[in-house]
């Protein structure tokens, strides 16, 4: 849960991200700017035997998130489907990140994860987040929840980080 506002302290900040996108090799996808405040992901997963195929909407955060408690942000598909929302530290060879899934579908939602609820990939690791270390927020179509093959479009916008007090 976010934190409730006061006068000296919002509940809420806007930091701004750089979007892009991640995926592999099968899948095809592409970002949009809706607006200053909305992204929509365009994605194909690659067709056959599920074999890790994503499809990421990716934000670099700029200096990690030490000062935040959590994430809230306004979600929607144009065809109900769970996506993952993960946190993803700095480092190469794909460090583990920590996520949780939740459901979009044709109507707007605005989503609340606090990060004491996000669950480590892969489920061996057993440190908390490093919240002072990540380096991108990611909303992810994947294999765990979506049939390979699969097209679709999710839009996430006004994201804003719960501040610690």
């Amino acid at each position: 849960m976010l934190v409730a506002a006061s006068r000296s302290q919002p509940a809420t900040v806007d930091l701004p991200l750089a979007w892009h996108v991640e995926h592999d090799r099968a899948t095809t996808a592409e970002v949009s700017a809706v607006d200053a405040s909305t992204q929509t992901l365009r994605f194909t997963l690659g067709a056959g035997r599920p074999a890790a195929q994503f499809a990421a909407l990716v934000g670099a955060v700029s200096g990690g998130l030490a000062a935040y408690r959590g994430v809230t942000f306004t979600g929607r598909a144009d065809h109900p489907m769970r996506i993952g929302v993960h946190l993803r530290p700095r480092g190469r060879d794909n460090p583990p990140r920590w996520q949780r899934s939740v459901y979009l579908d044709e109507s707007p939602r605005t989503v609340t994860i606090d990060f004491a609820d996000l669950r480590p990939v892969p489920r061996t690791v057993t440190a908390a987040v490093p919240l002072a270390s990540i380096d991108a927020v990611m909303f992810v179509v994947d294999t765990n929840n979506t049939t390979p093959g699969t097209s679709g479009v999710v839009t996430i916008g006004s994201l804003m980080w719960g501040a610690l007090h």
